[in-house]
């Protein structure tokens, strides 16, 4: 099985967002000891073959990355990319000034500490400038949040990013056009593991959030793992059926 894994905080809160750093410290360590191998996702999407291969990713670039998520993942070597929302650098999650029920209300890294963070190996992504559901802008401003986070990172850290996590996963034909004009790949929210036909601009993730429970990471590849995240999938997509109806 290969797959994109994804992180946000690692805080006690319980939120839908956060992992504890016990449970980060564990899913490292078992990865770093008896898990698949740990690539980049440029690497993982290299690959040709049936060898198991996990890709770690970051959202929103929290201080608990550099605080808790990074030195550790450094102890053991394992890369990593993190997902920085360029307008909201040095300033919360707050996105559009507005704070979301259930989600702590979190700090988000400032321009020193991640260009420093670059320069020890993190491979720093784009998402987006002001994290909006894209599929909501006309193009005039998905291309502004799309082109303008990309050359703000490249401005700090003198790289261009080659990776984008879409906020929320919201994405439609419009946007994966525009993204492929500026990235060579972007992530979504799909909840799946990678199949050999993905498009590079769609690709699925794992969100660790559902891998809290001693054990369930561990079952990476056996069919119980593979039942339990289409179960967790579905779950998800229901939620997200109601909510568009509800119109929220």
């Amino acid at each position: 099985m290969k797959a994109i894994l994804t992180y946000h905080s690692i805080d006690d809160s319980g939120s839908p967002i956060s992992v504890p750093a016990p449970v980060f410290r564990r899913h490292v360590e078992w990865l770093a000891a008896r898990g698949p191998r740990v690539v980049t996702v440029d690497e993982l999407l290299g690959q040709r073959g049936t060898e198991p291969a996990v890709a770690i990713t970051f959202d929103d670039a929290f201080e608990s990355f550099a605080d808790i998520a990074w030195p550790l993942l450094r102890e053991y070597g394992l890369p990593v990319t993190l997902f920085v929302p360029t307008a909201h650098v040095g300033g919360t999650n707050e996105w559009g000034g507005i704070g979301q029920r259930g989600i702590p209300v979190l700090r988000v890294l400032g321009w020193d500490r991640i260009a420093r963070l670059a320069t020890e190996g993190v491979i720093i992504g784009s998402h987006t400038r002001s994290h909006p559901r894209l599929d909501r802008l006309p193009a005039a401003a998905i291309h502004d949040e799309l082109e303008g986070s990309a050359v703000g990172i490249e401005a700090r850290i003198g790289a261009r990013p080659a990776g984008l996590a879409y906020p929320y996963g919201a994405h439609d034909a419009r946007v994966t056009d525009a993204a492929a004009r500026t990235y060579a790949w972007a992530c979504t929210t799909e909840l799946r593991p990678l199949r050999p036909a993905d498009e590079p601009h769609r690709l699925p993730r794992l969100d660790a959030y559902y891998f809290r429970s001693a054990g369930t990471l561990e079952a990476w590849g056996r069919t119980r793992l593979k039942l339990y995240v289409r179960a967790r999938a579905s779950v998800r997509r229901c939620r997200e059926l109601f909510a568009a109806a509800s119109g929220r």
